[in-house]
């Protein structure tokens, strides 16, 4: 019993390490070929030297959008304050360019220089602009000098009513460089920036998780509360037990029933959760870790809402398929068992479901298919197949068992997942040992 939880640890925890949530950046640039059609007709050629109209008229276009590339590239820098703009610049070319030393030290003086002006220099939103380039430095930088550009940023962000860190004293940024960064202590951030802040919370806790879990979960569950405030829902200590079981019993349809501001998304609430979940699991905290996810599910997945994206539910299925591992860390009674199993198949249901639905194309059917989210639902499916497994084999259905575990080895090795190929293979010899035995 205890080998068929540890594989399905390995596995959870390997699938773990792609987040269900990710950010999306989407382009504001138009789609400068929305008008062809693959079935428009060729010139005809005389020795192959001429090229057909539609290739004349991409290879224009082409021309084109880069043109408007390059001019979005540079004009976009005058949105900066011009002691800024030069290093600004070189270092987003030398990081363009692969030179991530040469780009950090431009960048680095730029940020250095952006904190030596007063903030109104970079109106309108100037936490945005500063933020930004801690974020862009954290991208060429070393860990250290990531993690000093983004805790600064974040610091700064504190403004008149917050002169605190989730940080003990003696790792907090040097008070010099915040204290001296002009007029800042007395700016109070817009929403927008709030948001701005949180994500940087959420990336300090990333960066944090391989060298102390107890630095990530500050970092965590000041991102979880901040986030919350902004969506209109309060959450005074996320670690509390009766804040906890308050979340158990009604957080779910707090989210579930929640309208979010237009400046912020799904995405924006739940990788917070997600991630605080997924580190007191890590932590054995289960009952912090259940209830945080299933308050991202009911955000992914409202019971009332029918027109949900094939990614959201993708997602949901990932955190269910976490969520019937968690339950089976219990003691495995029979209605533990039922439990994680109900969960287990919710997860593959939706993923069927999505399996299911025929894919988009762009430009009309031409091309390759759009990224509608279903690849999320392509990893968990190994896990989830494998999960079910282990809980057939827990009830002696040795059969049902040998095909959910043949399908998770086919699954893990469709879509790379070594480890869930070991683990599988690893329980089908299990498997026709115990049919043998019986």
């Amino acid at each position: 019993m205890a080998a068929i939880r540890d594989g399905q640890c390995r596995l959870v925890r390997r699938l773990n390490s792609r987040p269900a949530w990710r950010q999306v950046i989407t382009s504001t640039r138009p789609m400068a070929c929305r008008g062809f059609s693959s079935t428009a007709p060729p010139h005809s050629t005389v020795g192959g030297v001429r090229v057909s109209k539609l290739f004349t008229a991409l290879l224009a276009l082409g021309i084109g959008a880069t043109g408007l590339g390059l001019y979005e590239f540079y004009t976009s820098f005058t949105l900066w304050p011009e002691q800024v703009r030069g290093d600004l610049r070189a270092g987003i070319k030398a990081r363009n360019q692969g030179d991530l030393s040469l780009s950090e030290r431009y960048i680095t003086r730029a940020f250095q220089t952006a904190l030596s002006l007063p903030y109104q220099t970079f109106a309108p939103y100037p936490y945005l602009k500063l933020s930004g380039l801690a974020s862009l430095l954290s991208e060429v930088a070393s860990d250290r000098h990531s993690r000093e550009a983004l805790q600064i940023a974040w610091e700064l962000g504190a403004g008149p009513s917050e002169q605190h860190s989730p940080l003990p004293d003696a790792e907090k940024t040097p008070s010099a460089v915040v204290e001296g960064a002009p007029g800042w202590s007395y700016y109070i951030l817009c929403k927008e920036e709030r948001l701005r802040r949180v994500a940087l919370a959420y990336k300090l806790g990333q960066m944090a998780s391989e060298r102390d879990l107890d630095e990530e979960e500050k970092w965590l569950i000041w991102a979880v509360e901040e986030v919350l405030r902004l969506s209109g829902l309060g959450m005074t200590n996320a670690n509390s037990d009766t804040n906890i079981k308050a979340q158990d019993n009604t957080g779910s349809s707090a989210l579930e029933d929640l309208e979010l501001p237009s400046w912020m998304s799904k995405a924006d609430l739940g990788a917070p959760l997600e991630a605080l979940g997924a580190l007191y699991a890590k932590k054995g905290r289960i009952e912090y870790a259940m209830p945080l996810y299933l308050q991202a599910i009911s955000l992914l997945l409202p019971p009332k809402e029918n027109n949900v994206s094939i990614e959201d539910r993708c997602r949901a299925a990932q955190l269910m398929n976490n969520l019937s591992e968690l339950i089976m860390r219990r003691p495995p009674t029979p209605e533990v068992r039922a439990q994680a199993e109900a969960w287990a198949r919710q997860a593959l249901g939706i993923i069927e479901r999505a399996q299911a639905q025929p894919k988009s194309s762009q430009w009309f059917g031409w091309g390759q298919p759009a990224d509608d989210g279903r690849e999320v639902c392509e990893q968990a499916l190994g896990v989830v197949l494998f999960n079910l497994g282990s809980l057939r084999e827990m009830s002696s259905d040795l059969d049902g068992a040998k095909k959910l575990f043949e399908k998770s080895a086919e699954q893990c090795s469709k879509m790379g997942i070594r480890e869930g190929v070991v683990e599988a293979q690893e329980a089908l010899r299990r498997v026709e040992k115990m049919k043998k035995v019986g």
